[in-house]
């Protein structure tokens, strides 16, 4: 069982960061980065700040800030330009966008971007450039567009297991990940009501 404080209960799950913003009368994207930044430590370069901007009030575009923002969180520790390459190799930055701008072949399993959406499994299906998913407002929209109808219709309530592993092991196991990075944002949160 996963510890929910209180005080959110009757929050609809997902929707933390809009009921925060909207009592305190504070952008939800300003609250996306300020809580991205109690959890990291990440000292991003000038120009990545702006691509996490953007990443911030895309994710508050949607019915569900608080699942992207966990995502991201869990995945890539709020890095925008970031590849891992099938697991043993990961580069951020300018090394992750030459990496992609040297091209990669549609079997590549490579992990893309701040929500780091798997290019073999996802990202080779579309007629989408891998460079694209180094933009965080592309890679919300691309998971809320394409990914999210396919894992929800396959995996129904356990999307999220699926968007990591098919294997239910495994699956399981990430959404714990995440799950407590709910817990973390909503005490987060809560610090602002």
């Amino acid at each position: 069982m996963v510890f929910v404080p209180e005080y959110f209960s009757s929050v609809p799950e997902g929707q933390a960061f809009h009921y925060v913003a909207k009592k305190r009368e504070i952008p939800c994207h300003v609250l996306f980065l300020a809580a991205a930044g109690k959890v990291t430590s990440n000292n991003l370069p000038a120009d990545e700040r702006l691509l996490m901007l953007n990443f911030a009030k895309a994710a508050c575009k949607t019915q569900n800030p608080d699942i992207l923002w966990q995502i991201a969180h869990v995945e890539s520790a709020f890095k925008i330009r970031i590849v891992n390459i099938a697991g043993k190799k990961t580069l951020t930055g300018d090394q992750a966008k030459k990496y992609l701008m040297n091209g990669i072949s549609k079997n590549s399993n490579i992990d893309i971007g701040p929500l780091q959406i798997n290019w073999r499994a996802n990202g080779s299906k579309f007629k989408f450039e891998p460079i694209n998913f180094l933009n965080g407002d592309f890679s919300v929209n691309f998971l809320s567009n394409n990914i999210l109808k396919n894992y929800v219709s396959s995996c129904g309530t356990k999307w999220i297991n699926c968007y990591h592993s098919y294997d239910k092991s495994r699956g399981t196991q990430y959404r714990e990940k995440i799950d407590l990075s709910g817990v973390k944002l909503r005490k987060i949160l809560l610090t602002y009501l």
